[in-house]
C-alpha cells in the first residue's frame, strides 16, 4: 500500500509579475475549495479509488491517517500554507483545521453523481 506524501511546492517559475506554482501534474477529475472553520473536522474516511491531493492555501491542518485495515495505527502530519499532500486509496483520513483554513481539495475520480459516494467509506479515527 501507497503511503501519504507531503511536499512544500516551490515556484516553478518567477518574474516581476509574480510566480507560478504547479500544484499538480496528474489526471483529476474534480478539483474544489473547501475552508474549514478552527476546530472543525473534516473527512473520516477513506477512497476505494480516489486519490486525493490537499494543498493549502492558509491556515493549518492537522491530518490523521491510517490504514483502511489498521485504524488504531495512526499517523499525524502538520500541513502549512504552500504544501500538498497525497493521499492514496485505501488510506484512511482525518482533517482538523487548527486554524481557519482554506484548502484546494484535488481527487483523481469524479464527484458527479453517486460516483463520490460509492467511493467513499466512512471510518472515525479518534
Amino acid at each position: 500500500m501507497k503511503s501519504i506524501i507531503v511536499k512544500k511546492l516551490k515556484p516553478a517559475y518567477r518574474d516581476r509579475r509574480g510566480v507560478i506554482t504547479d500544484l499538480l501534474n496528474e489526471k483529476v477529475n474534480h478539483v474544489g475549495l473547501i475552508t474549514t472553520k478552527k476546530g472543525a473536522v473534516r473527512a473520516n474516511h477513506y477512497h476505494k479509488l480516489s486519490t486525493q491531493y490537499g494543498y493549502i492555501l492558509s491556515g493549518k491542518m492537522e491530518v490523521s491517517t491510517a490504514k483502511f485495515n489498521k485504524i488504531s495505527v495512526v499517523k499525524k502530519v502538520i500541513l502549512n500554507p504552500g504544501e500538498l499532500i497525497t493521499i492514496p486509496p485505501f488510506t484512511v483520513h482525518k482533517f482538523k483545521a487548527i486554524k481557519d483554513s482554506a484548502m484546494i481539495d484535488i481527487i483523481s475520480e469524479s464527484r458527479a453523481g453517486t460516483k463520490y459516494e460509492s467511493d467513499v467509506i466512512r471510518v472515525e479515527l479518534k
